[in-house]
């Protein structure tokens, strides 16, 4: 079989069905290009016992899992928990979504956005 560039990254949230046909959805720990199979760690399926498992489907039988966009005061909250365990990559991540929203704001809540985005460097 030719090797495909897969579509999904570890982490990834996914839902979709099993090579069984169960409904599920989970994220994304591995997946094998050459077989086209993802291996998906479930968290919520049709079948009970299959929550918690890892397990592997095609990757054809999976899609996005739909994602809402984070609120600013959701990015923040989450900006505290990446100081707190000292994340550097996540935090750098999402000081970027922050102010990537700021320039998309009117002036007076850009304002207010702005010096909690500073302060919270210091």
């Amino acid at each position: 079989m030719m090797q495909q560039e897969s579509r999904w990254k570890k982490g990834d949230w996914v839902k979709g069905r099993t090579v069984n046909g169960e409904l599920m959805h989970g994220f994304v720990v591995d997946y094998n290009h050459e077989e086209g199979t993802v291996k998906i760690q479930v968290v919520a399926c049709d079948r009970e016992t299959t929550v918690g498992k890892v397990i592997e489907t095609l990757g054809y039988l999976i899609k996005p899992f739909p994602v809402m966009p984070l609120t600013g005061q959701q990015l923040r909250s989450m900006t505290d928990i990446a100081l707190i365990t000292s994340d550097r990559d996540w935090f750098m991540d999402l000081s970027t979504q922050l102010s990537g929203m700021n320039n998309e704001t009117p002036d007076n809540t850009q304002k207010q956005m702005s010096s909690w985005y500073w302060s919270a460097q210091h």
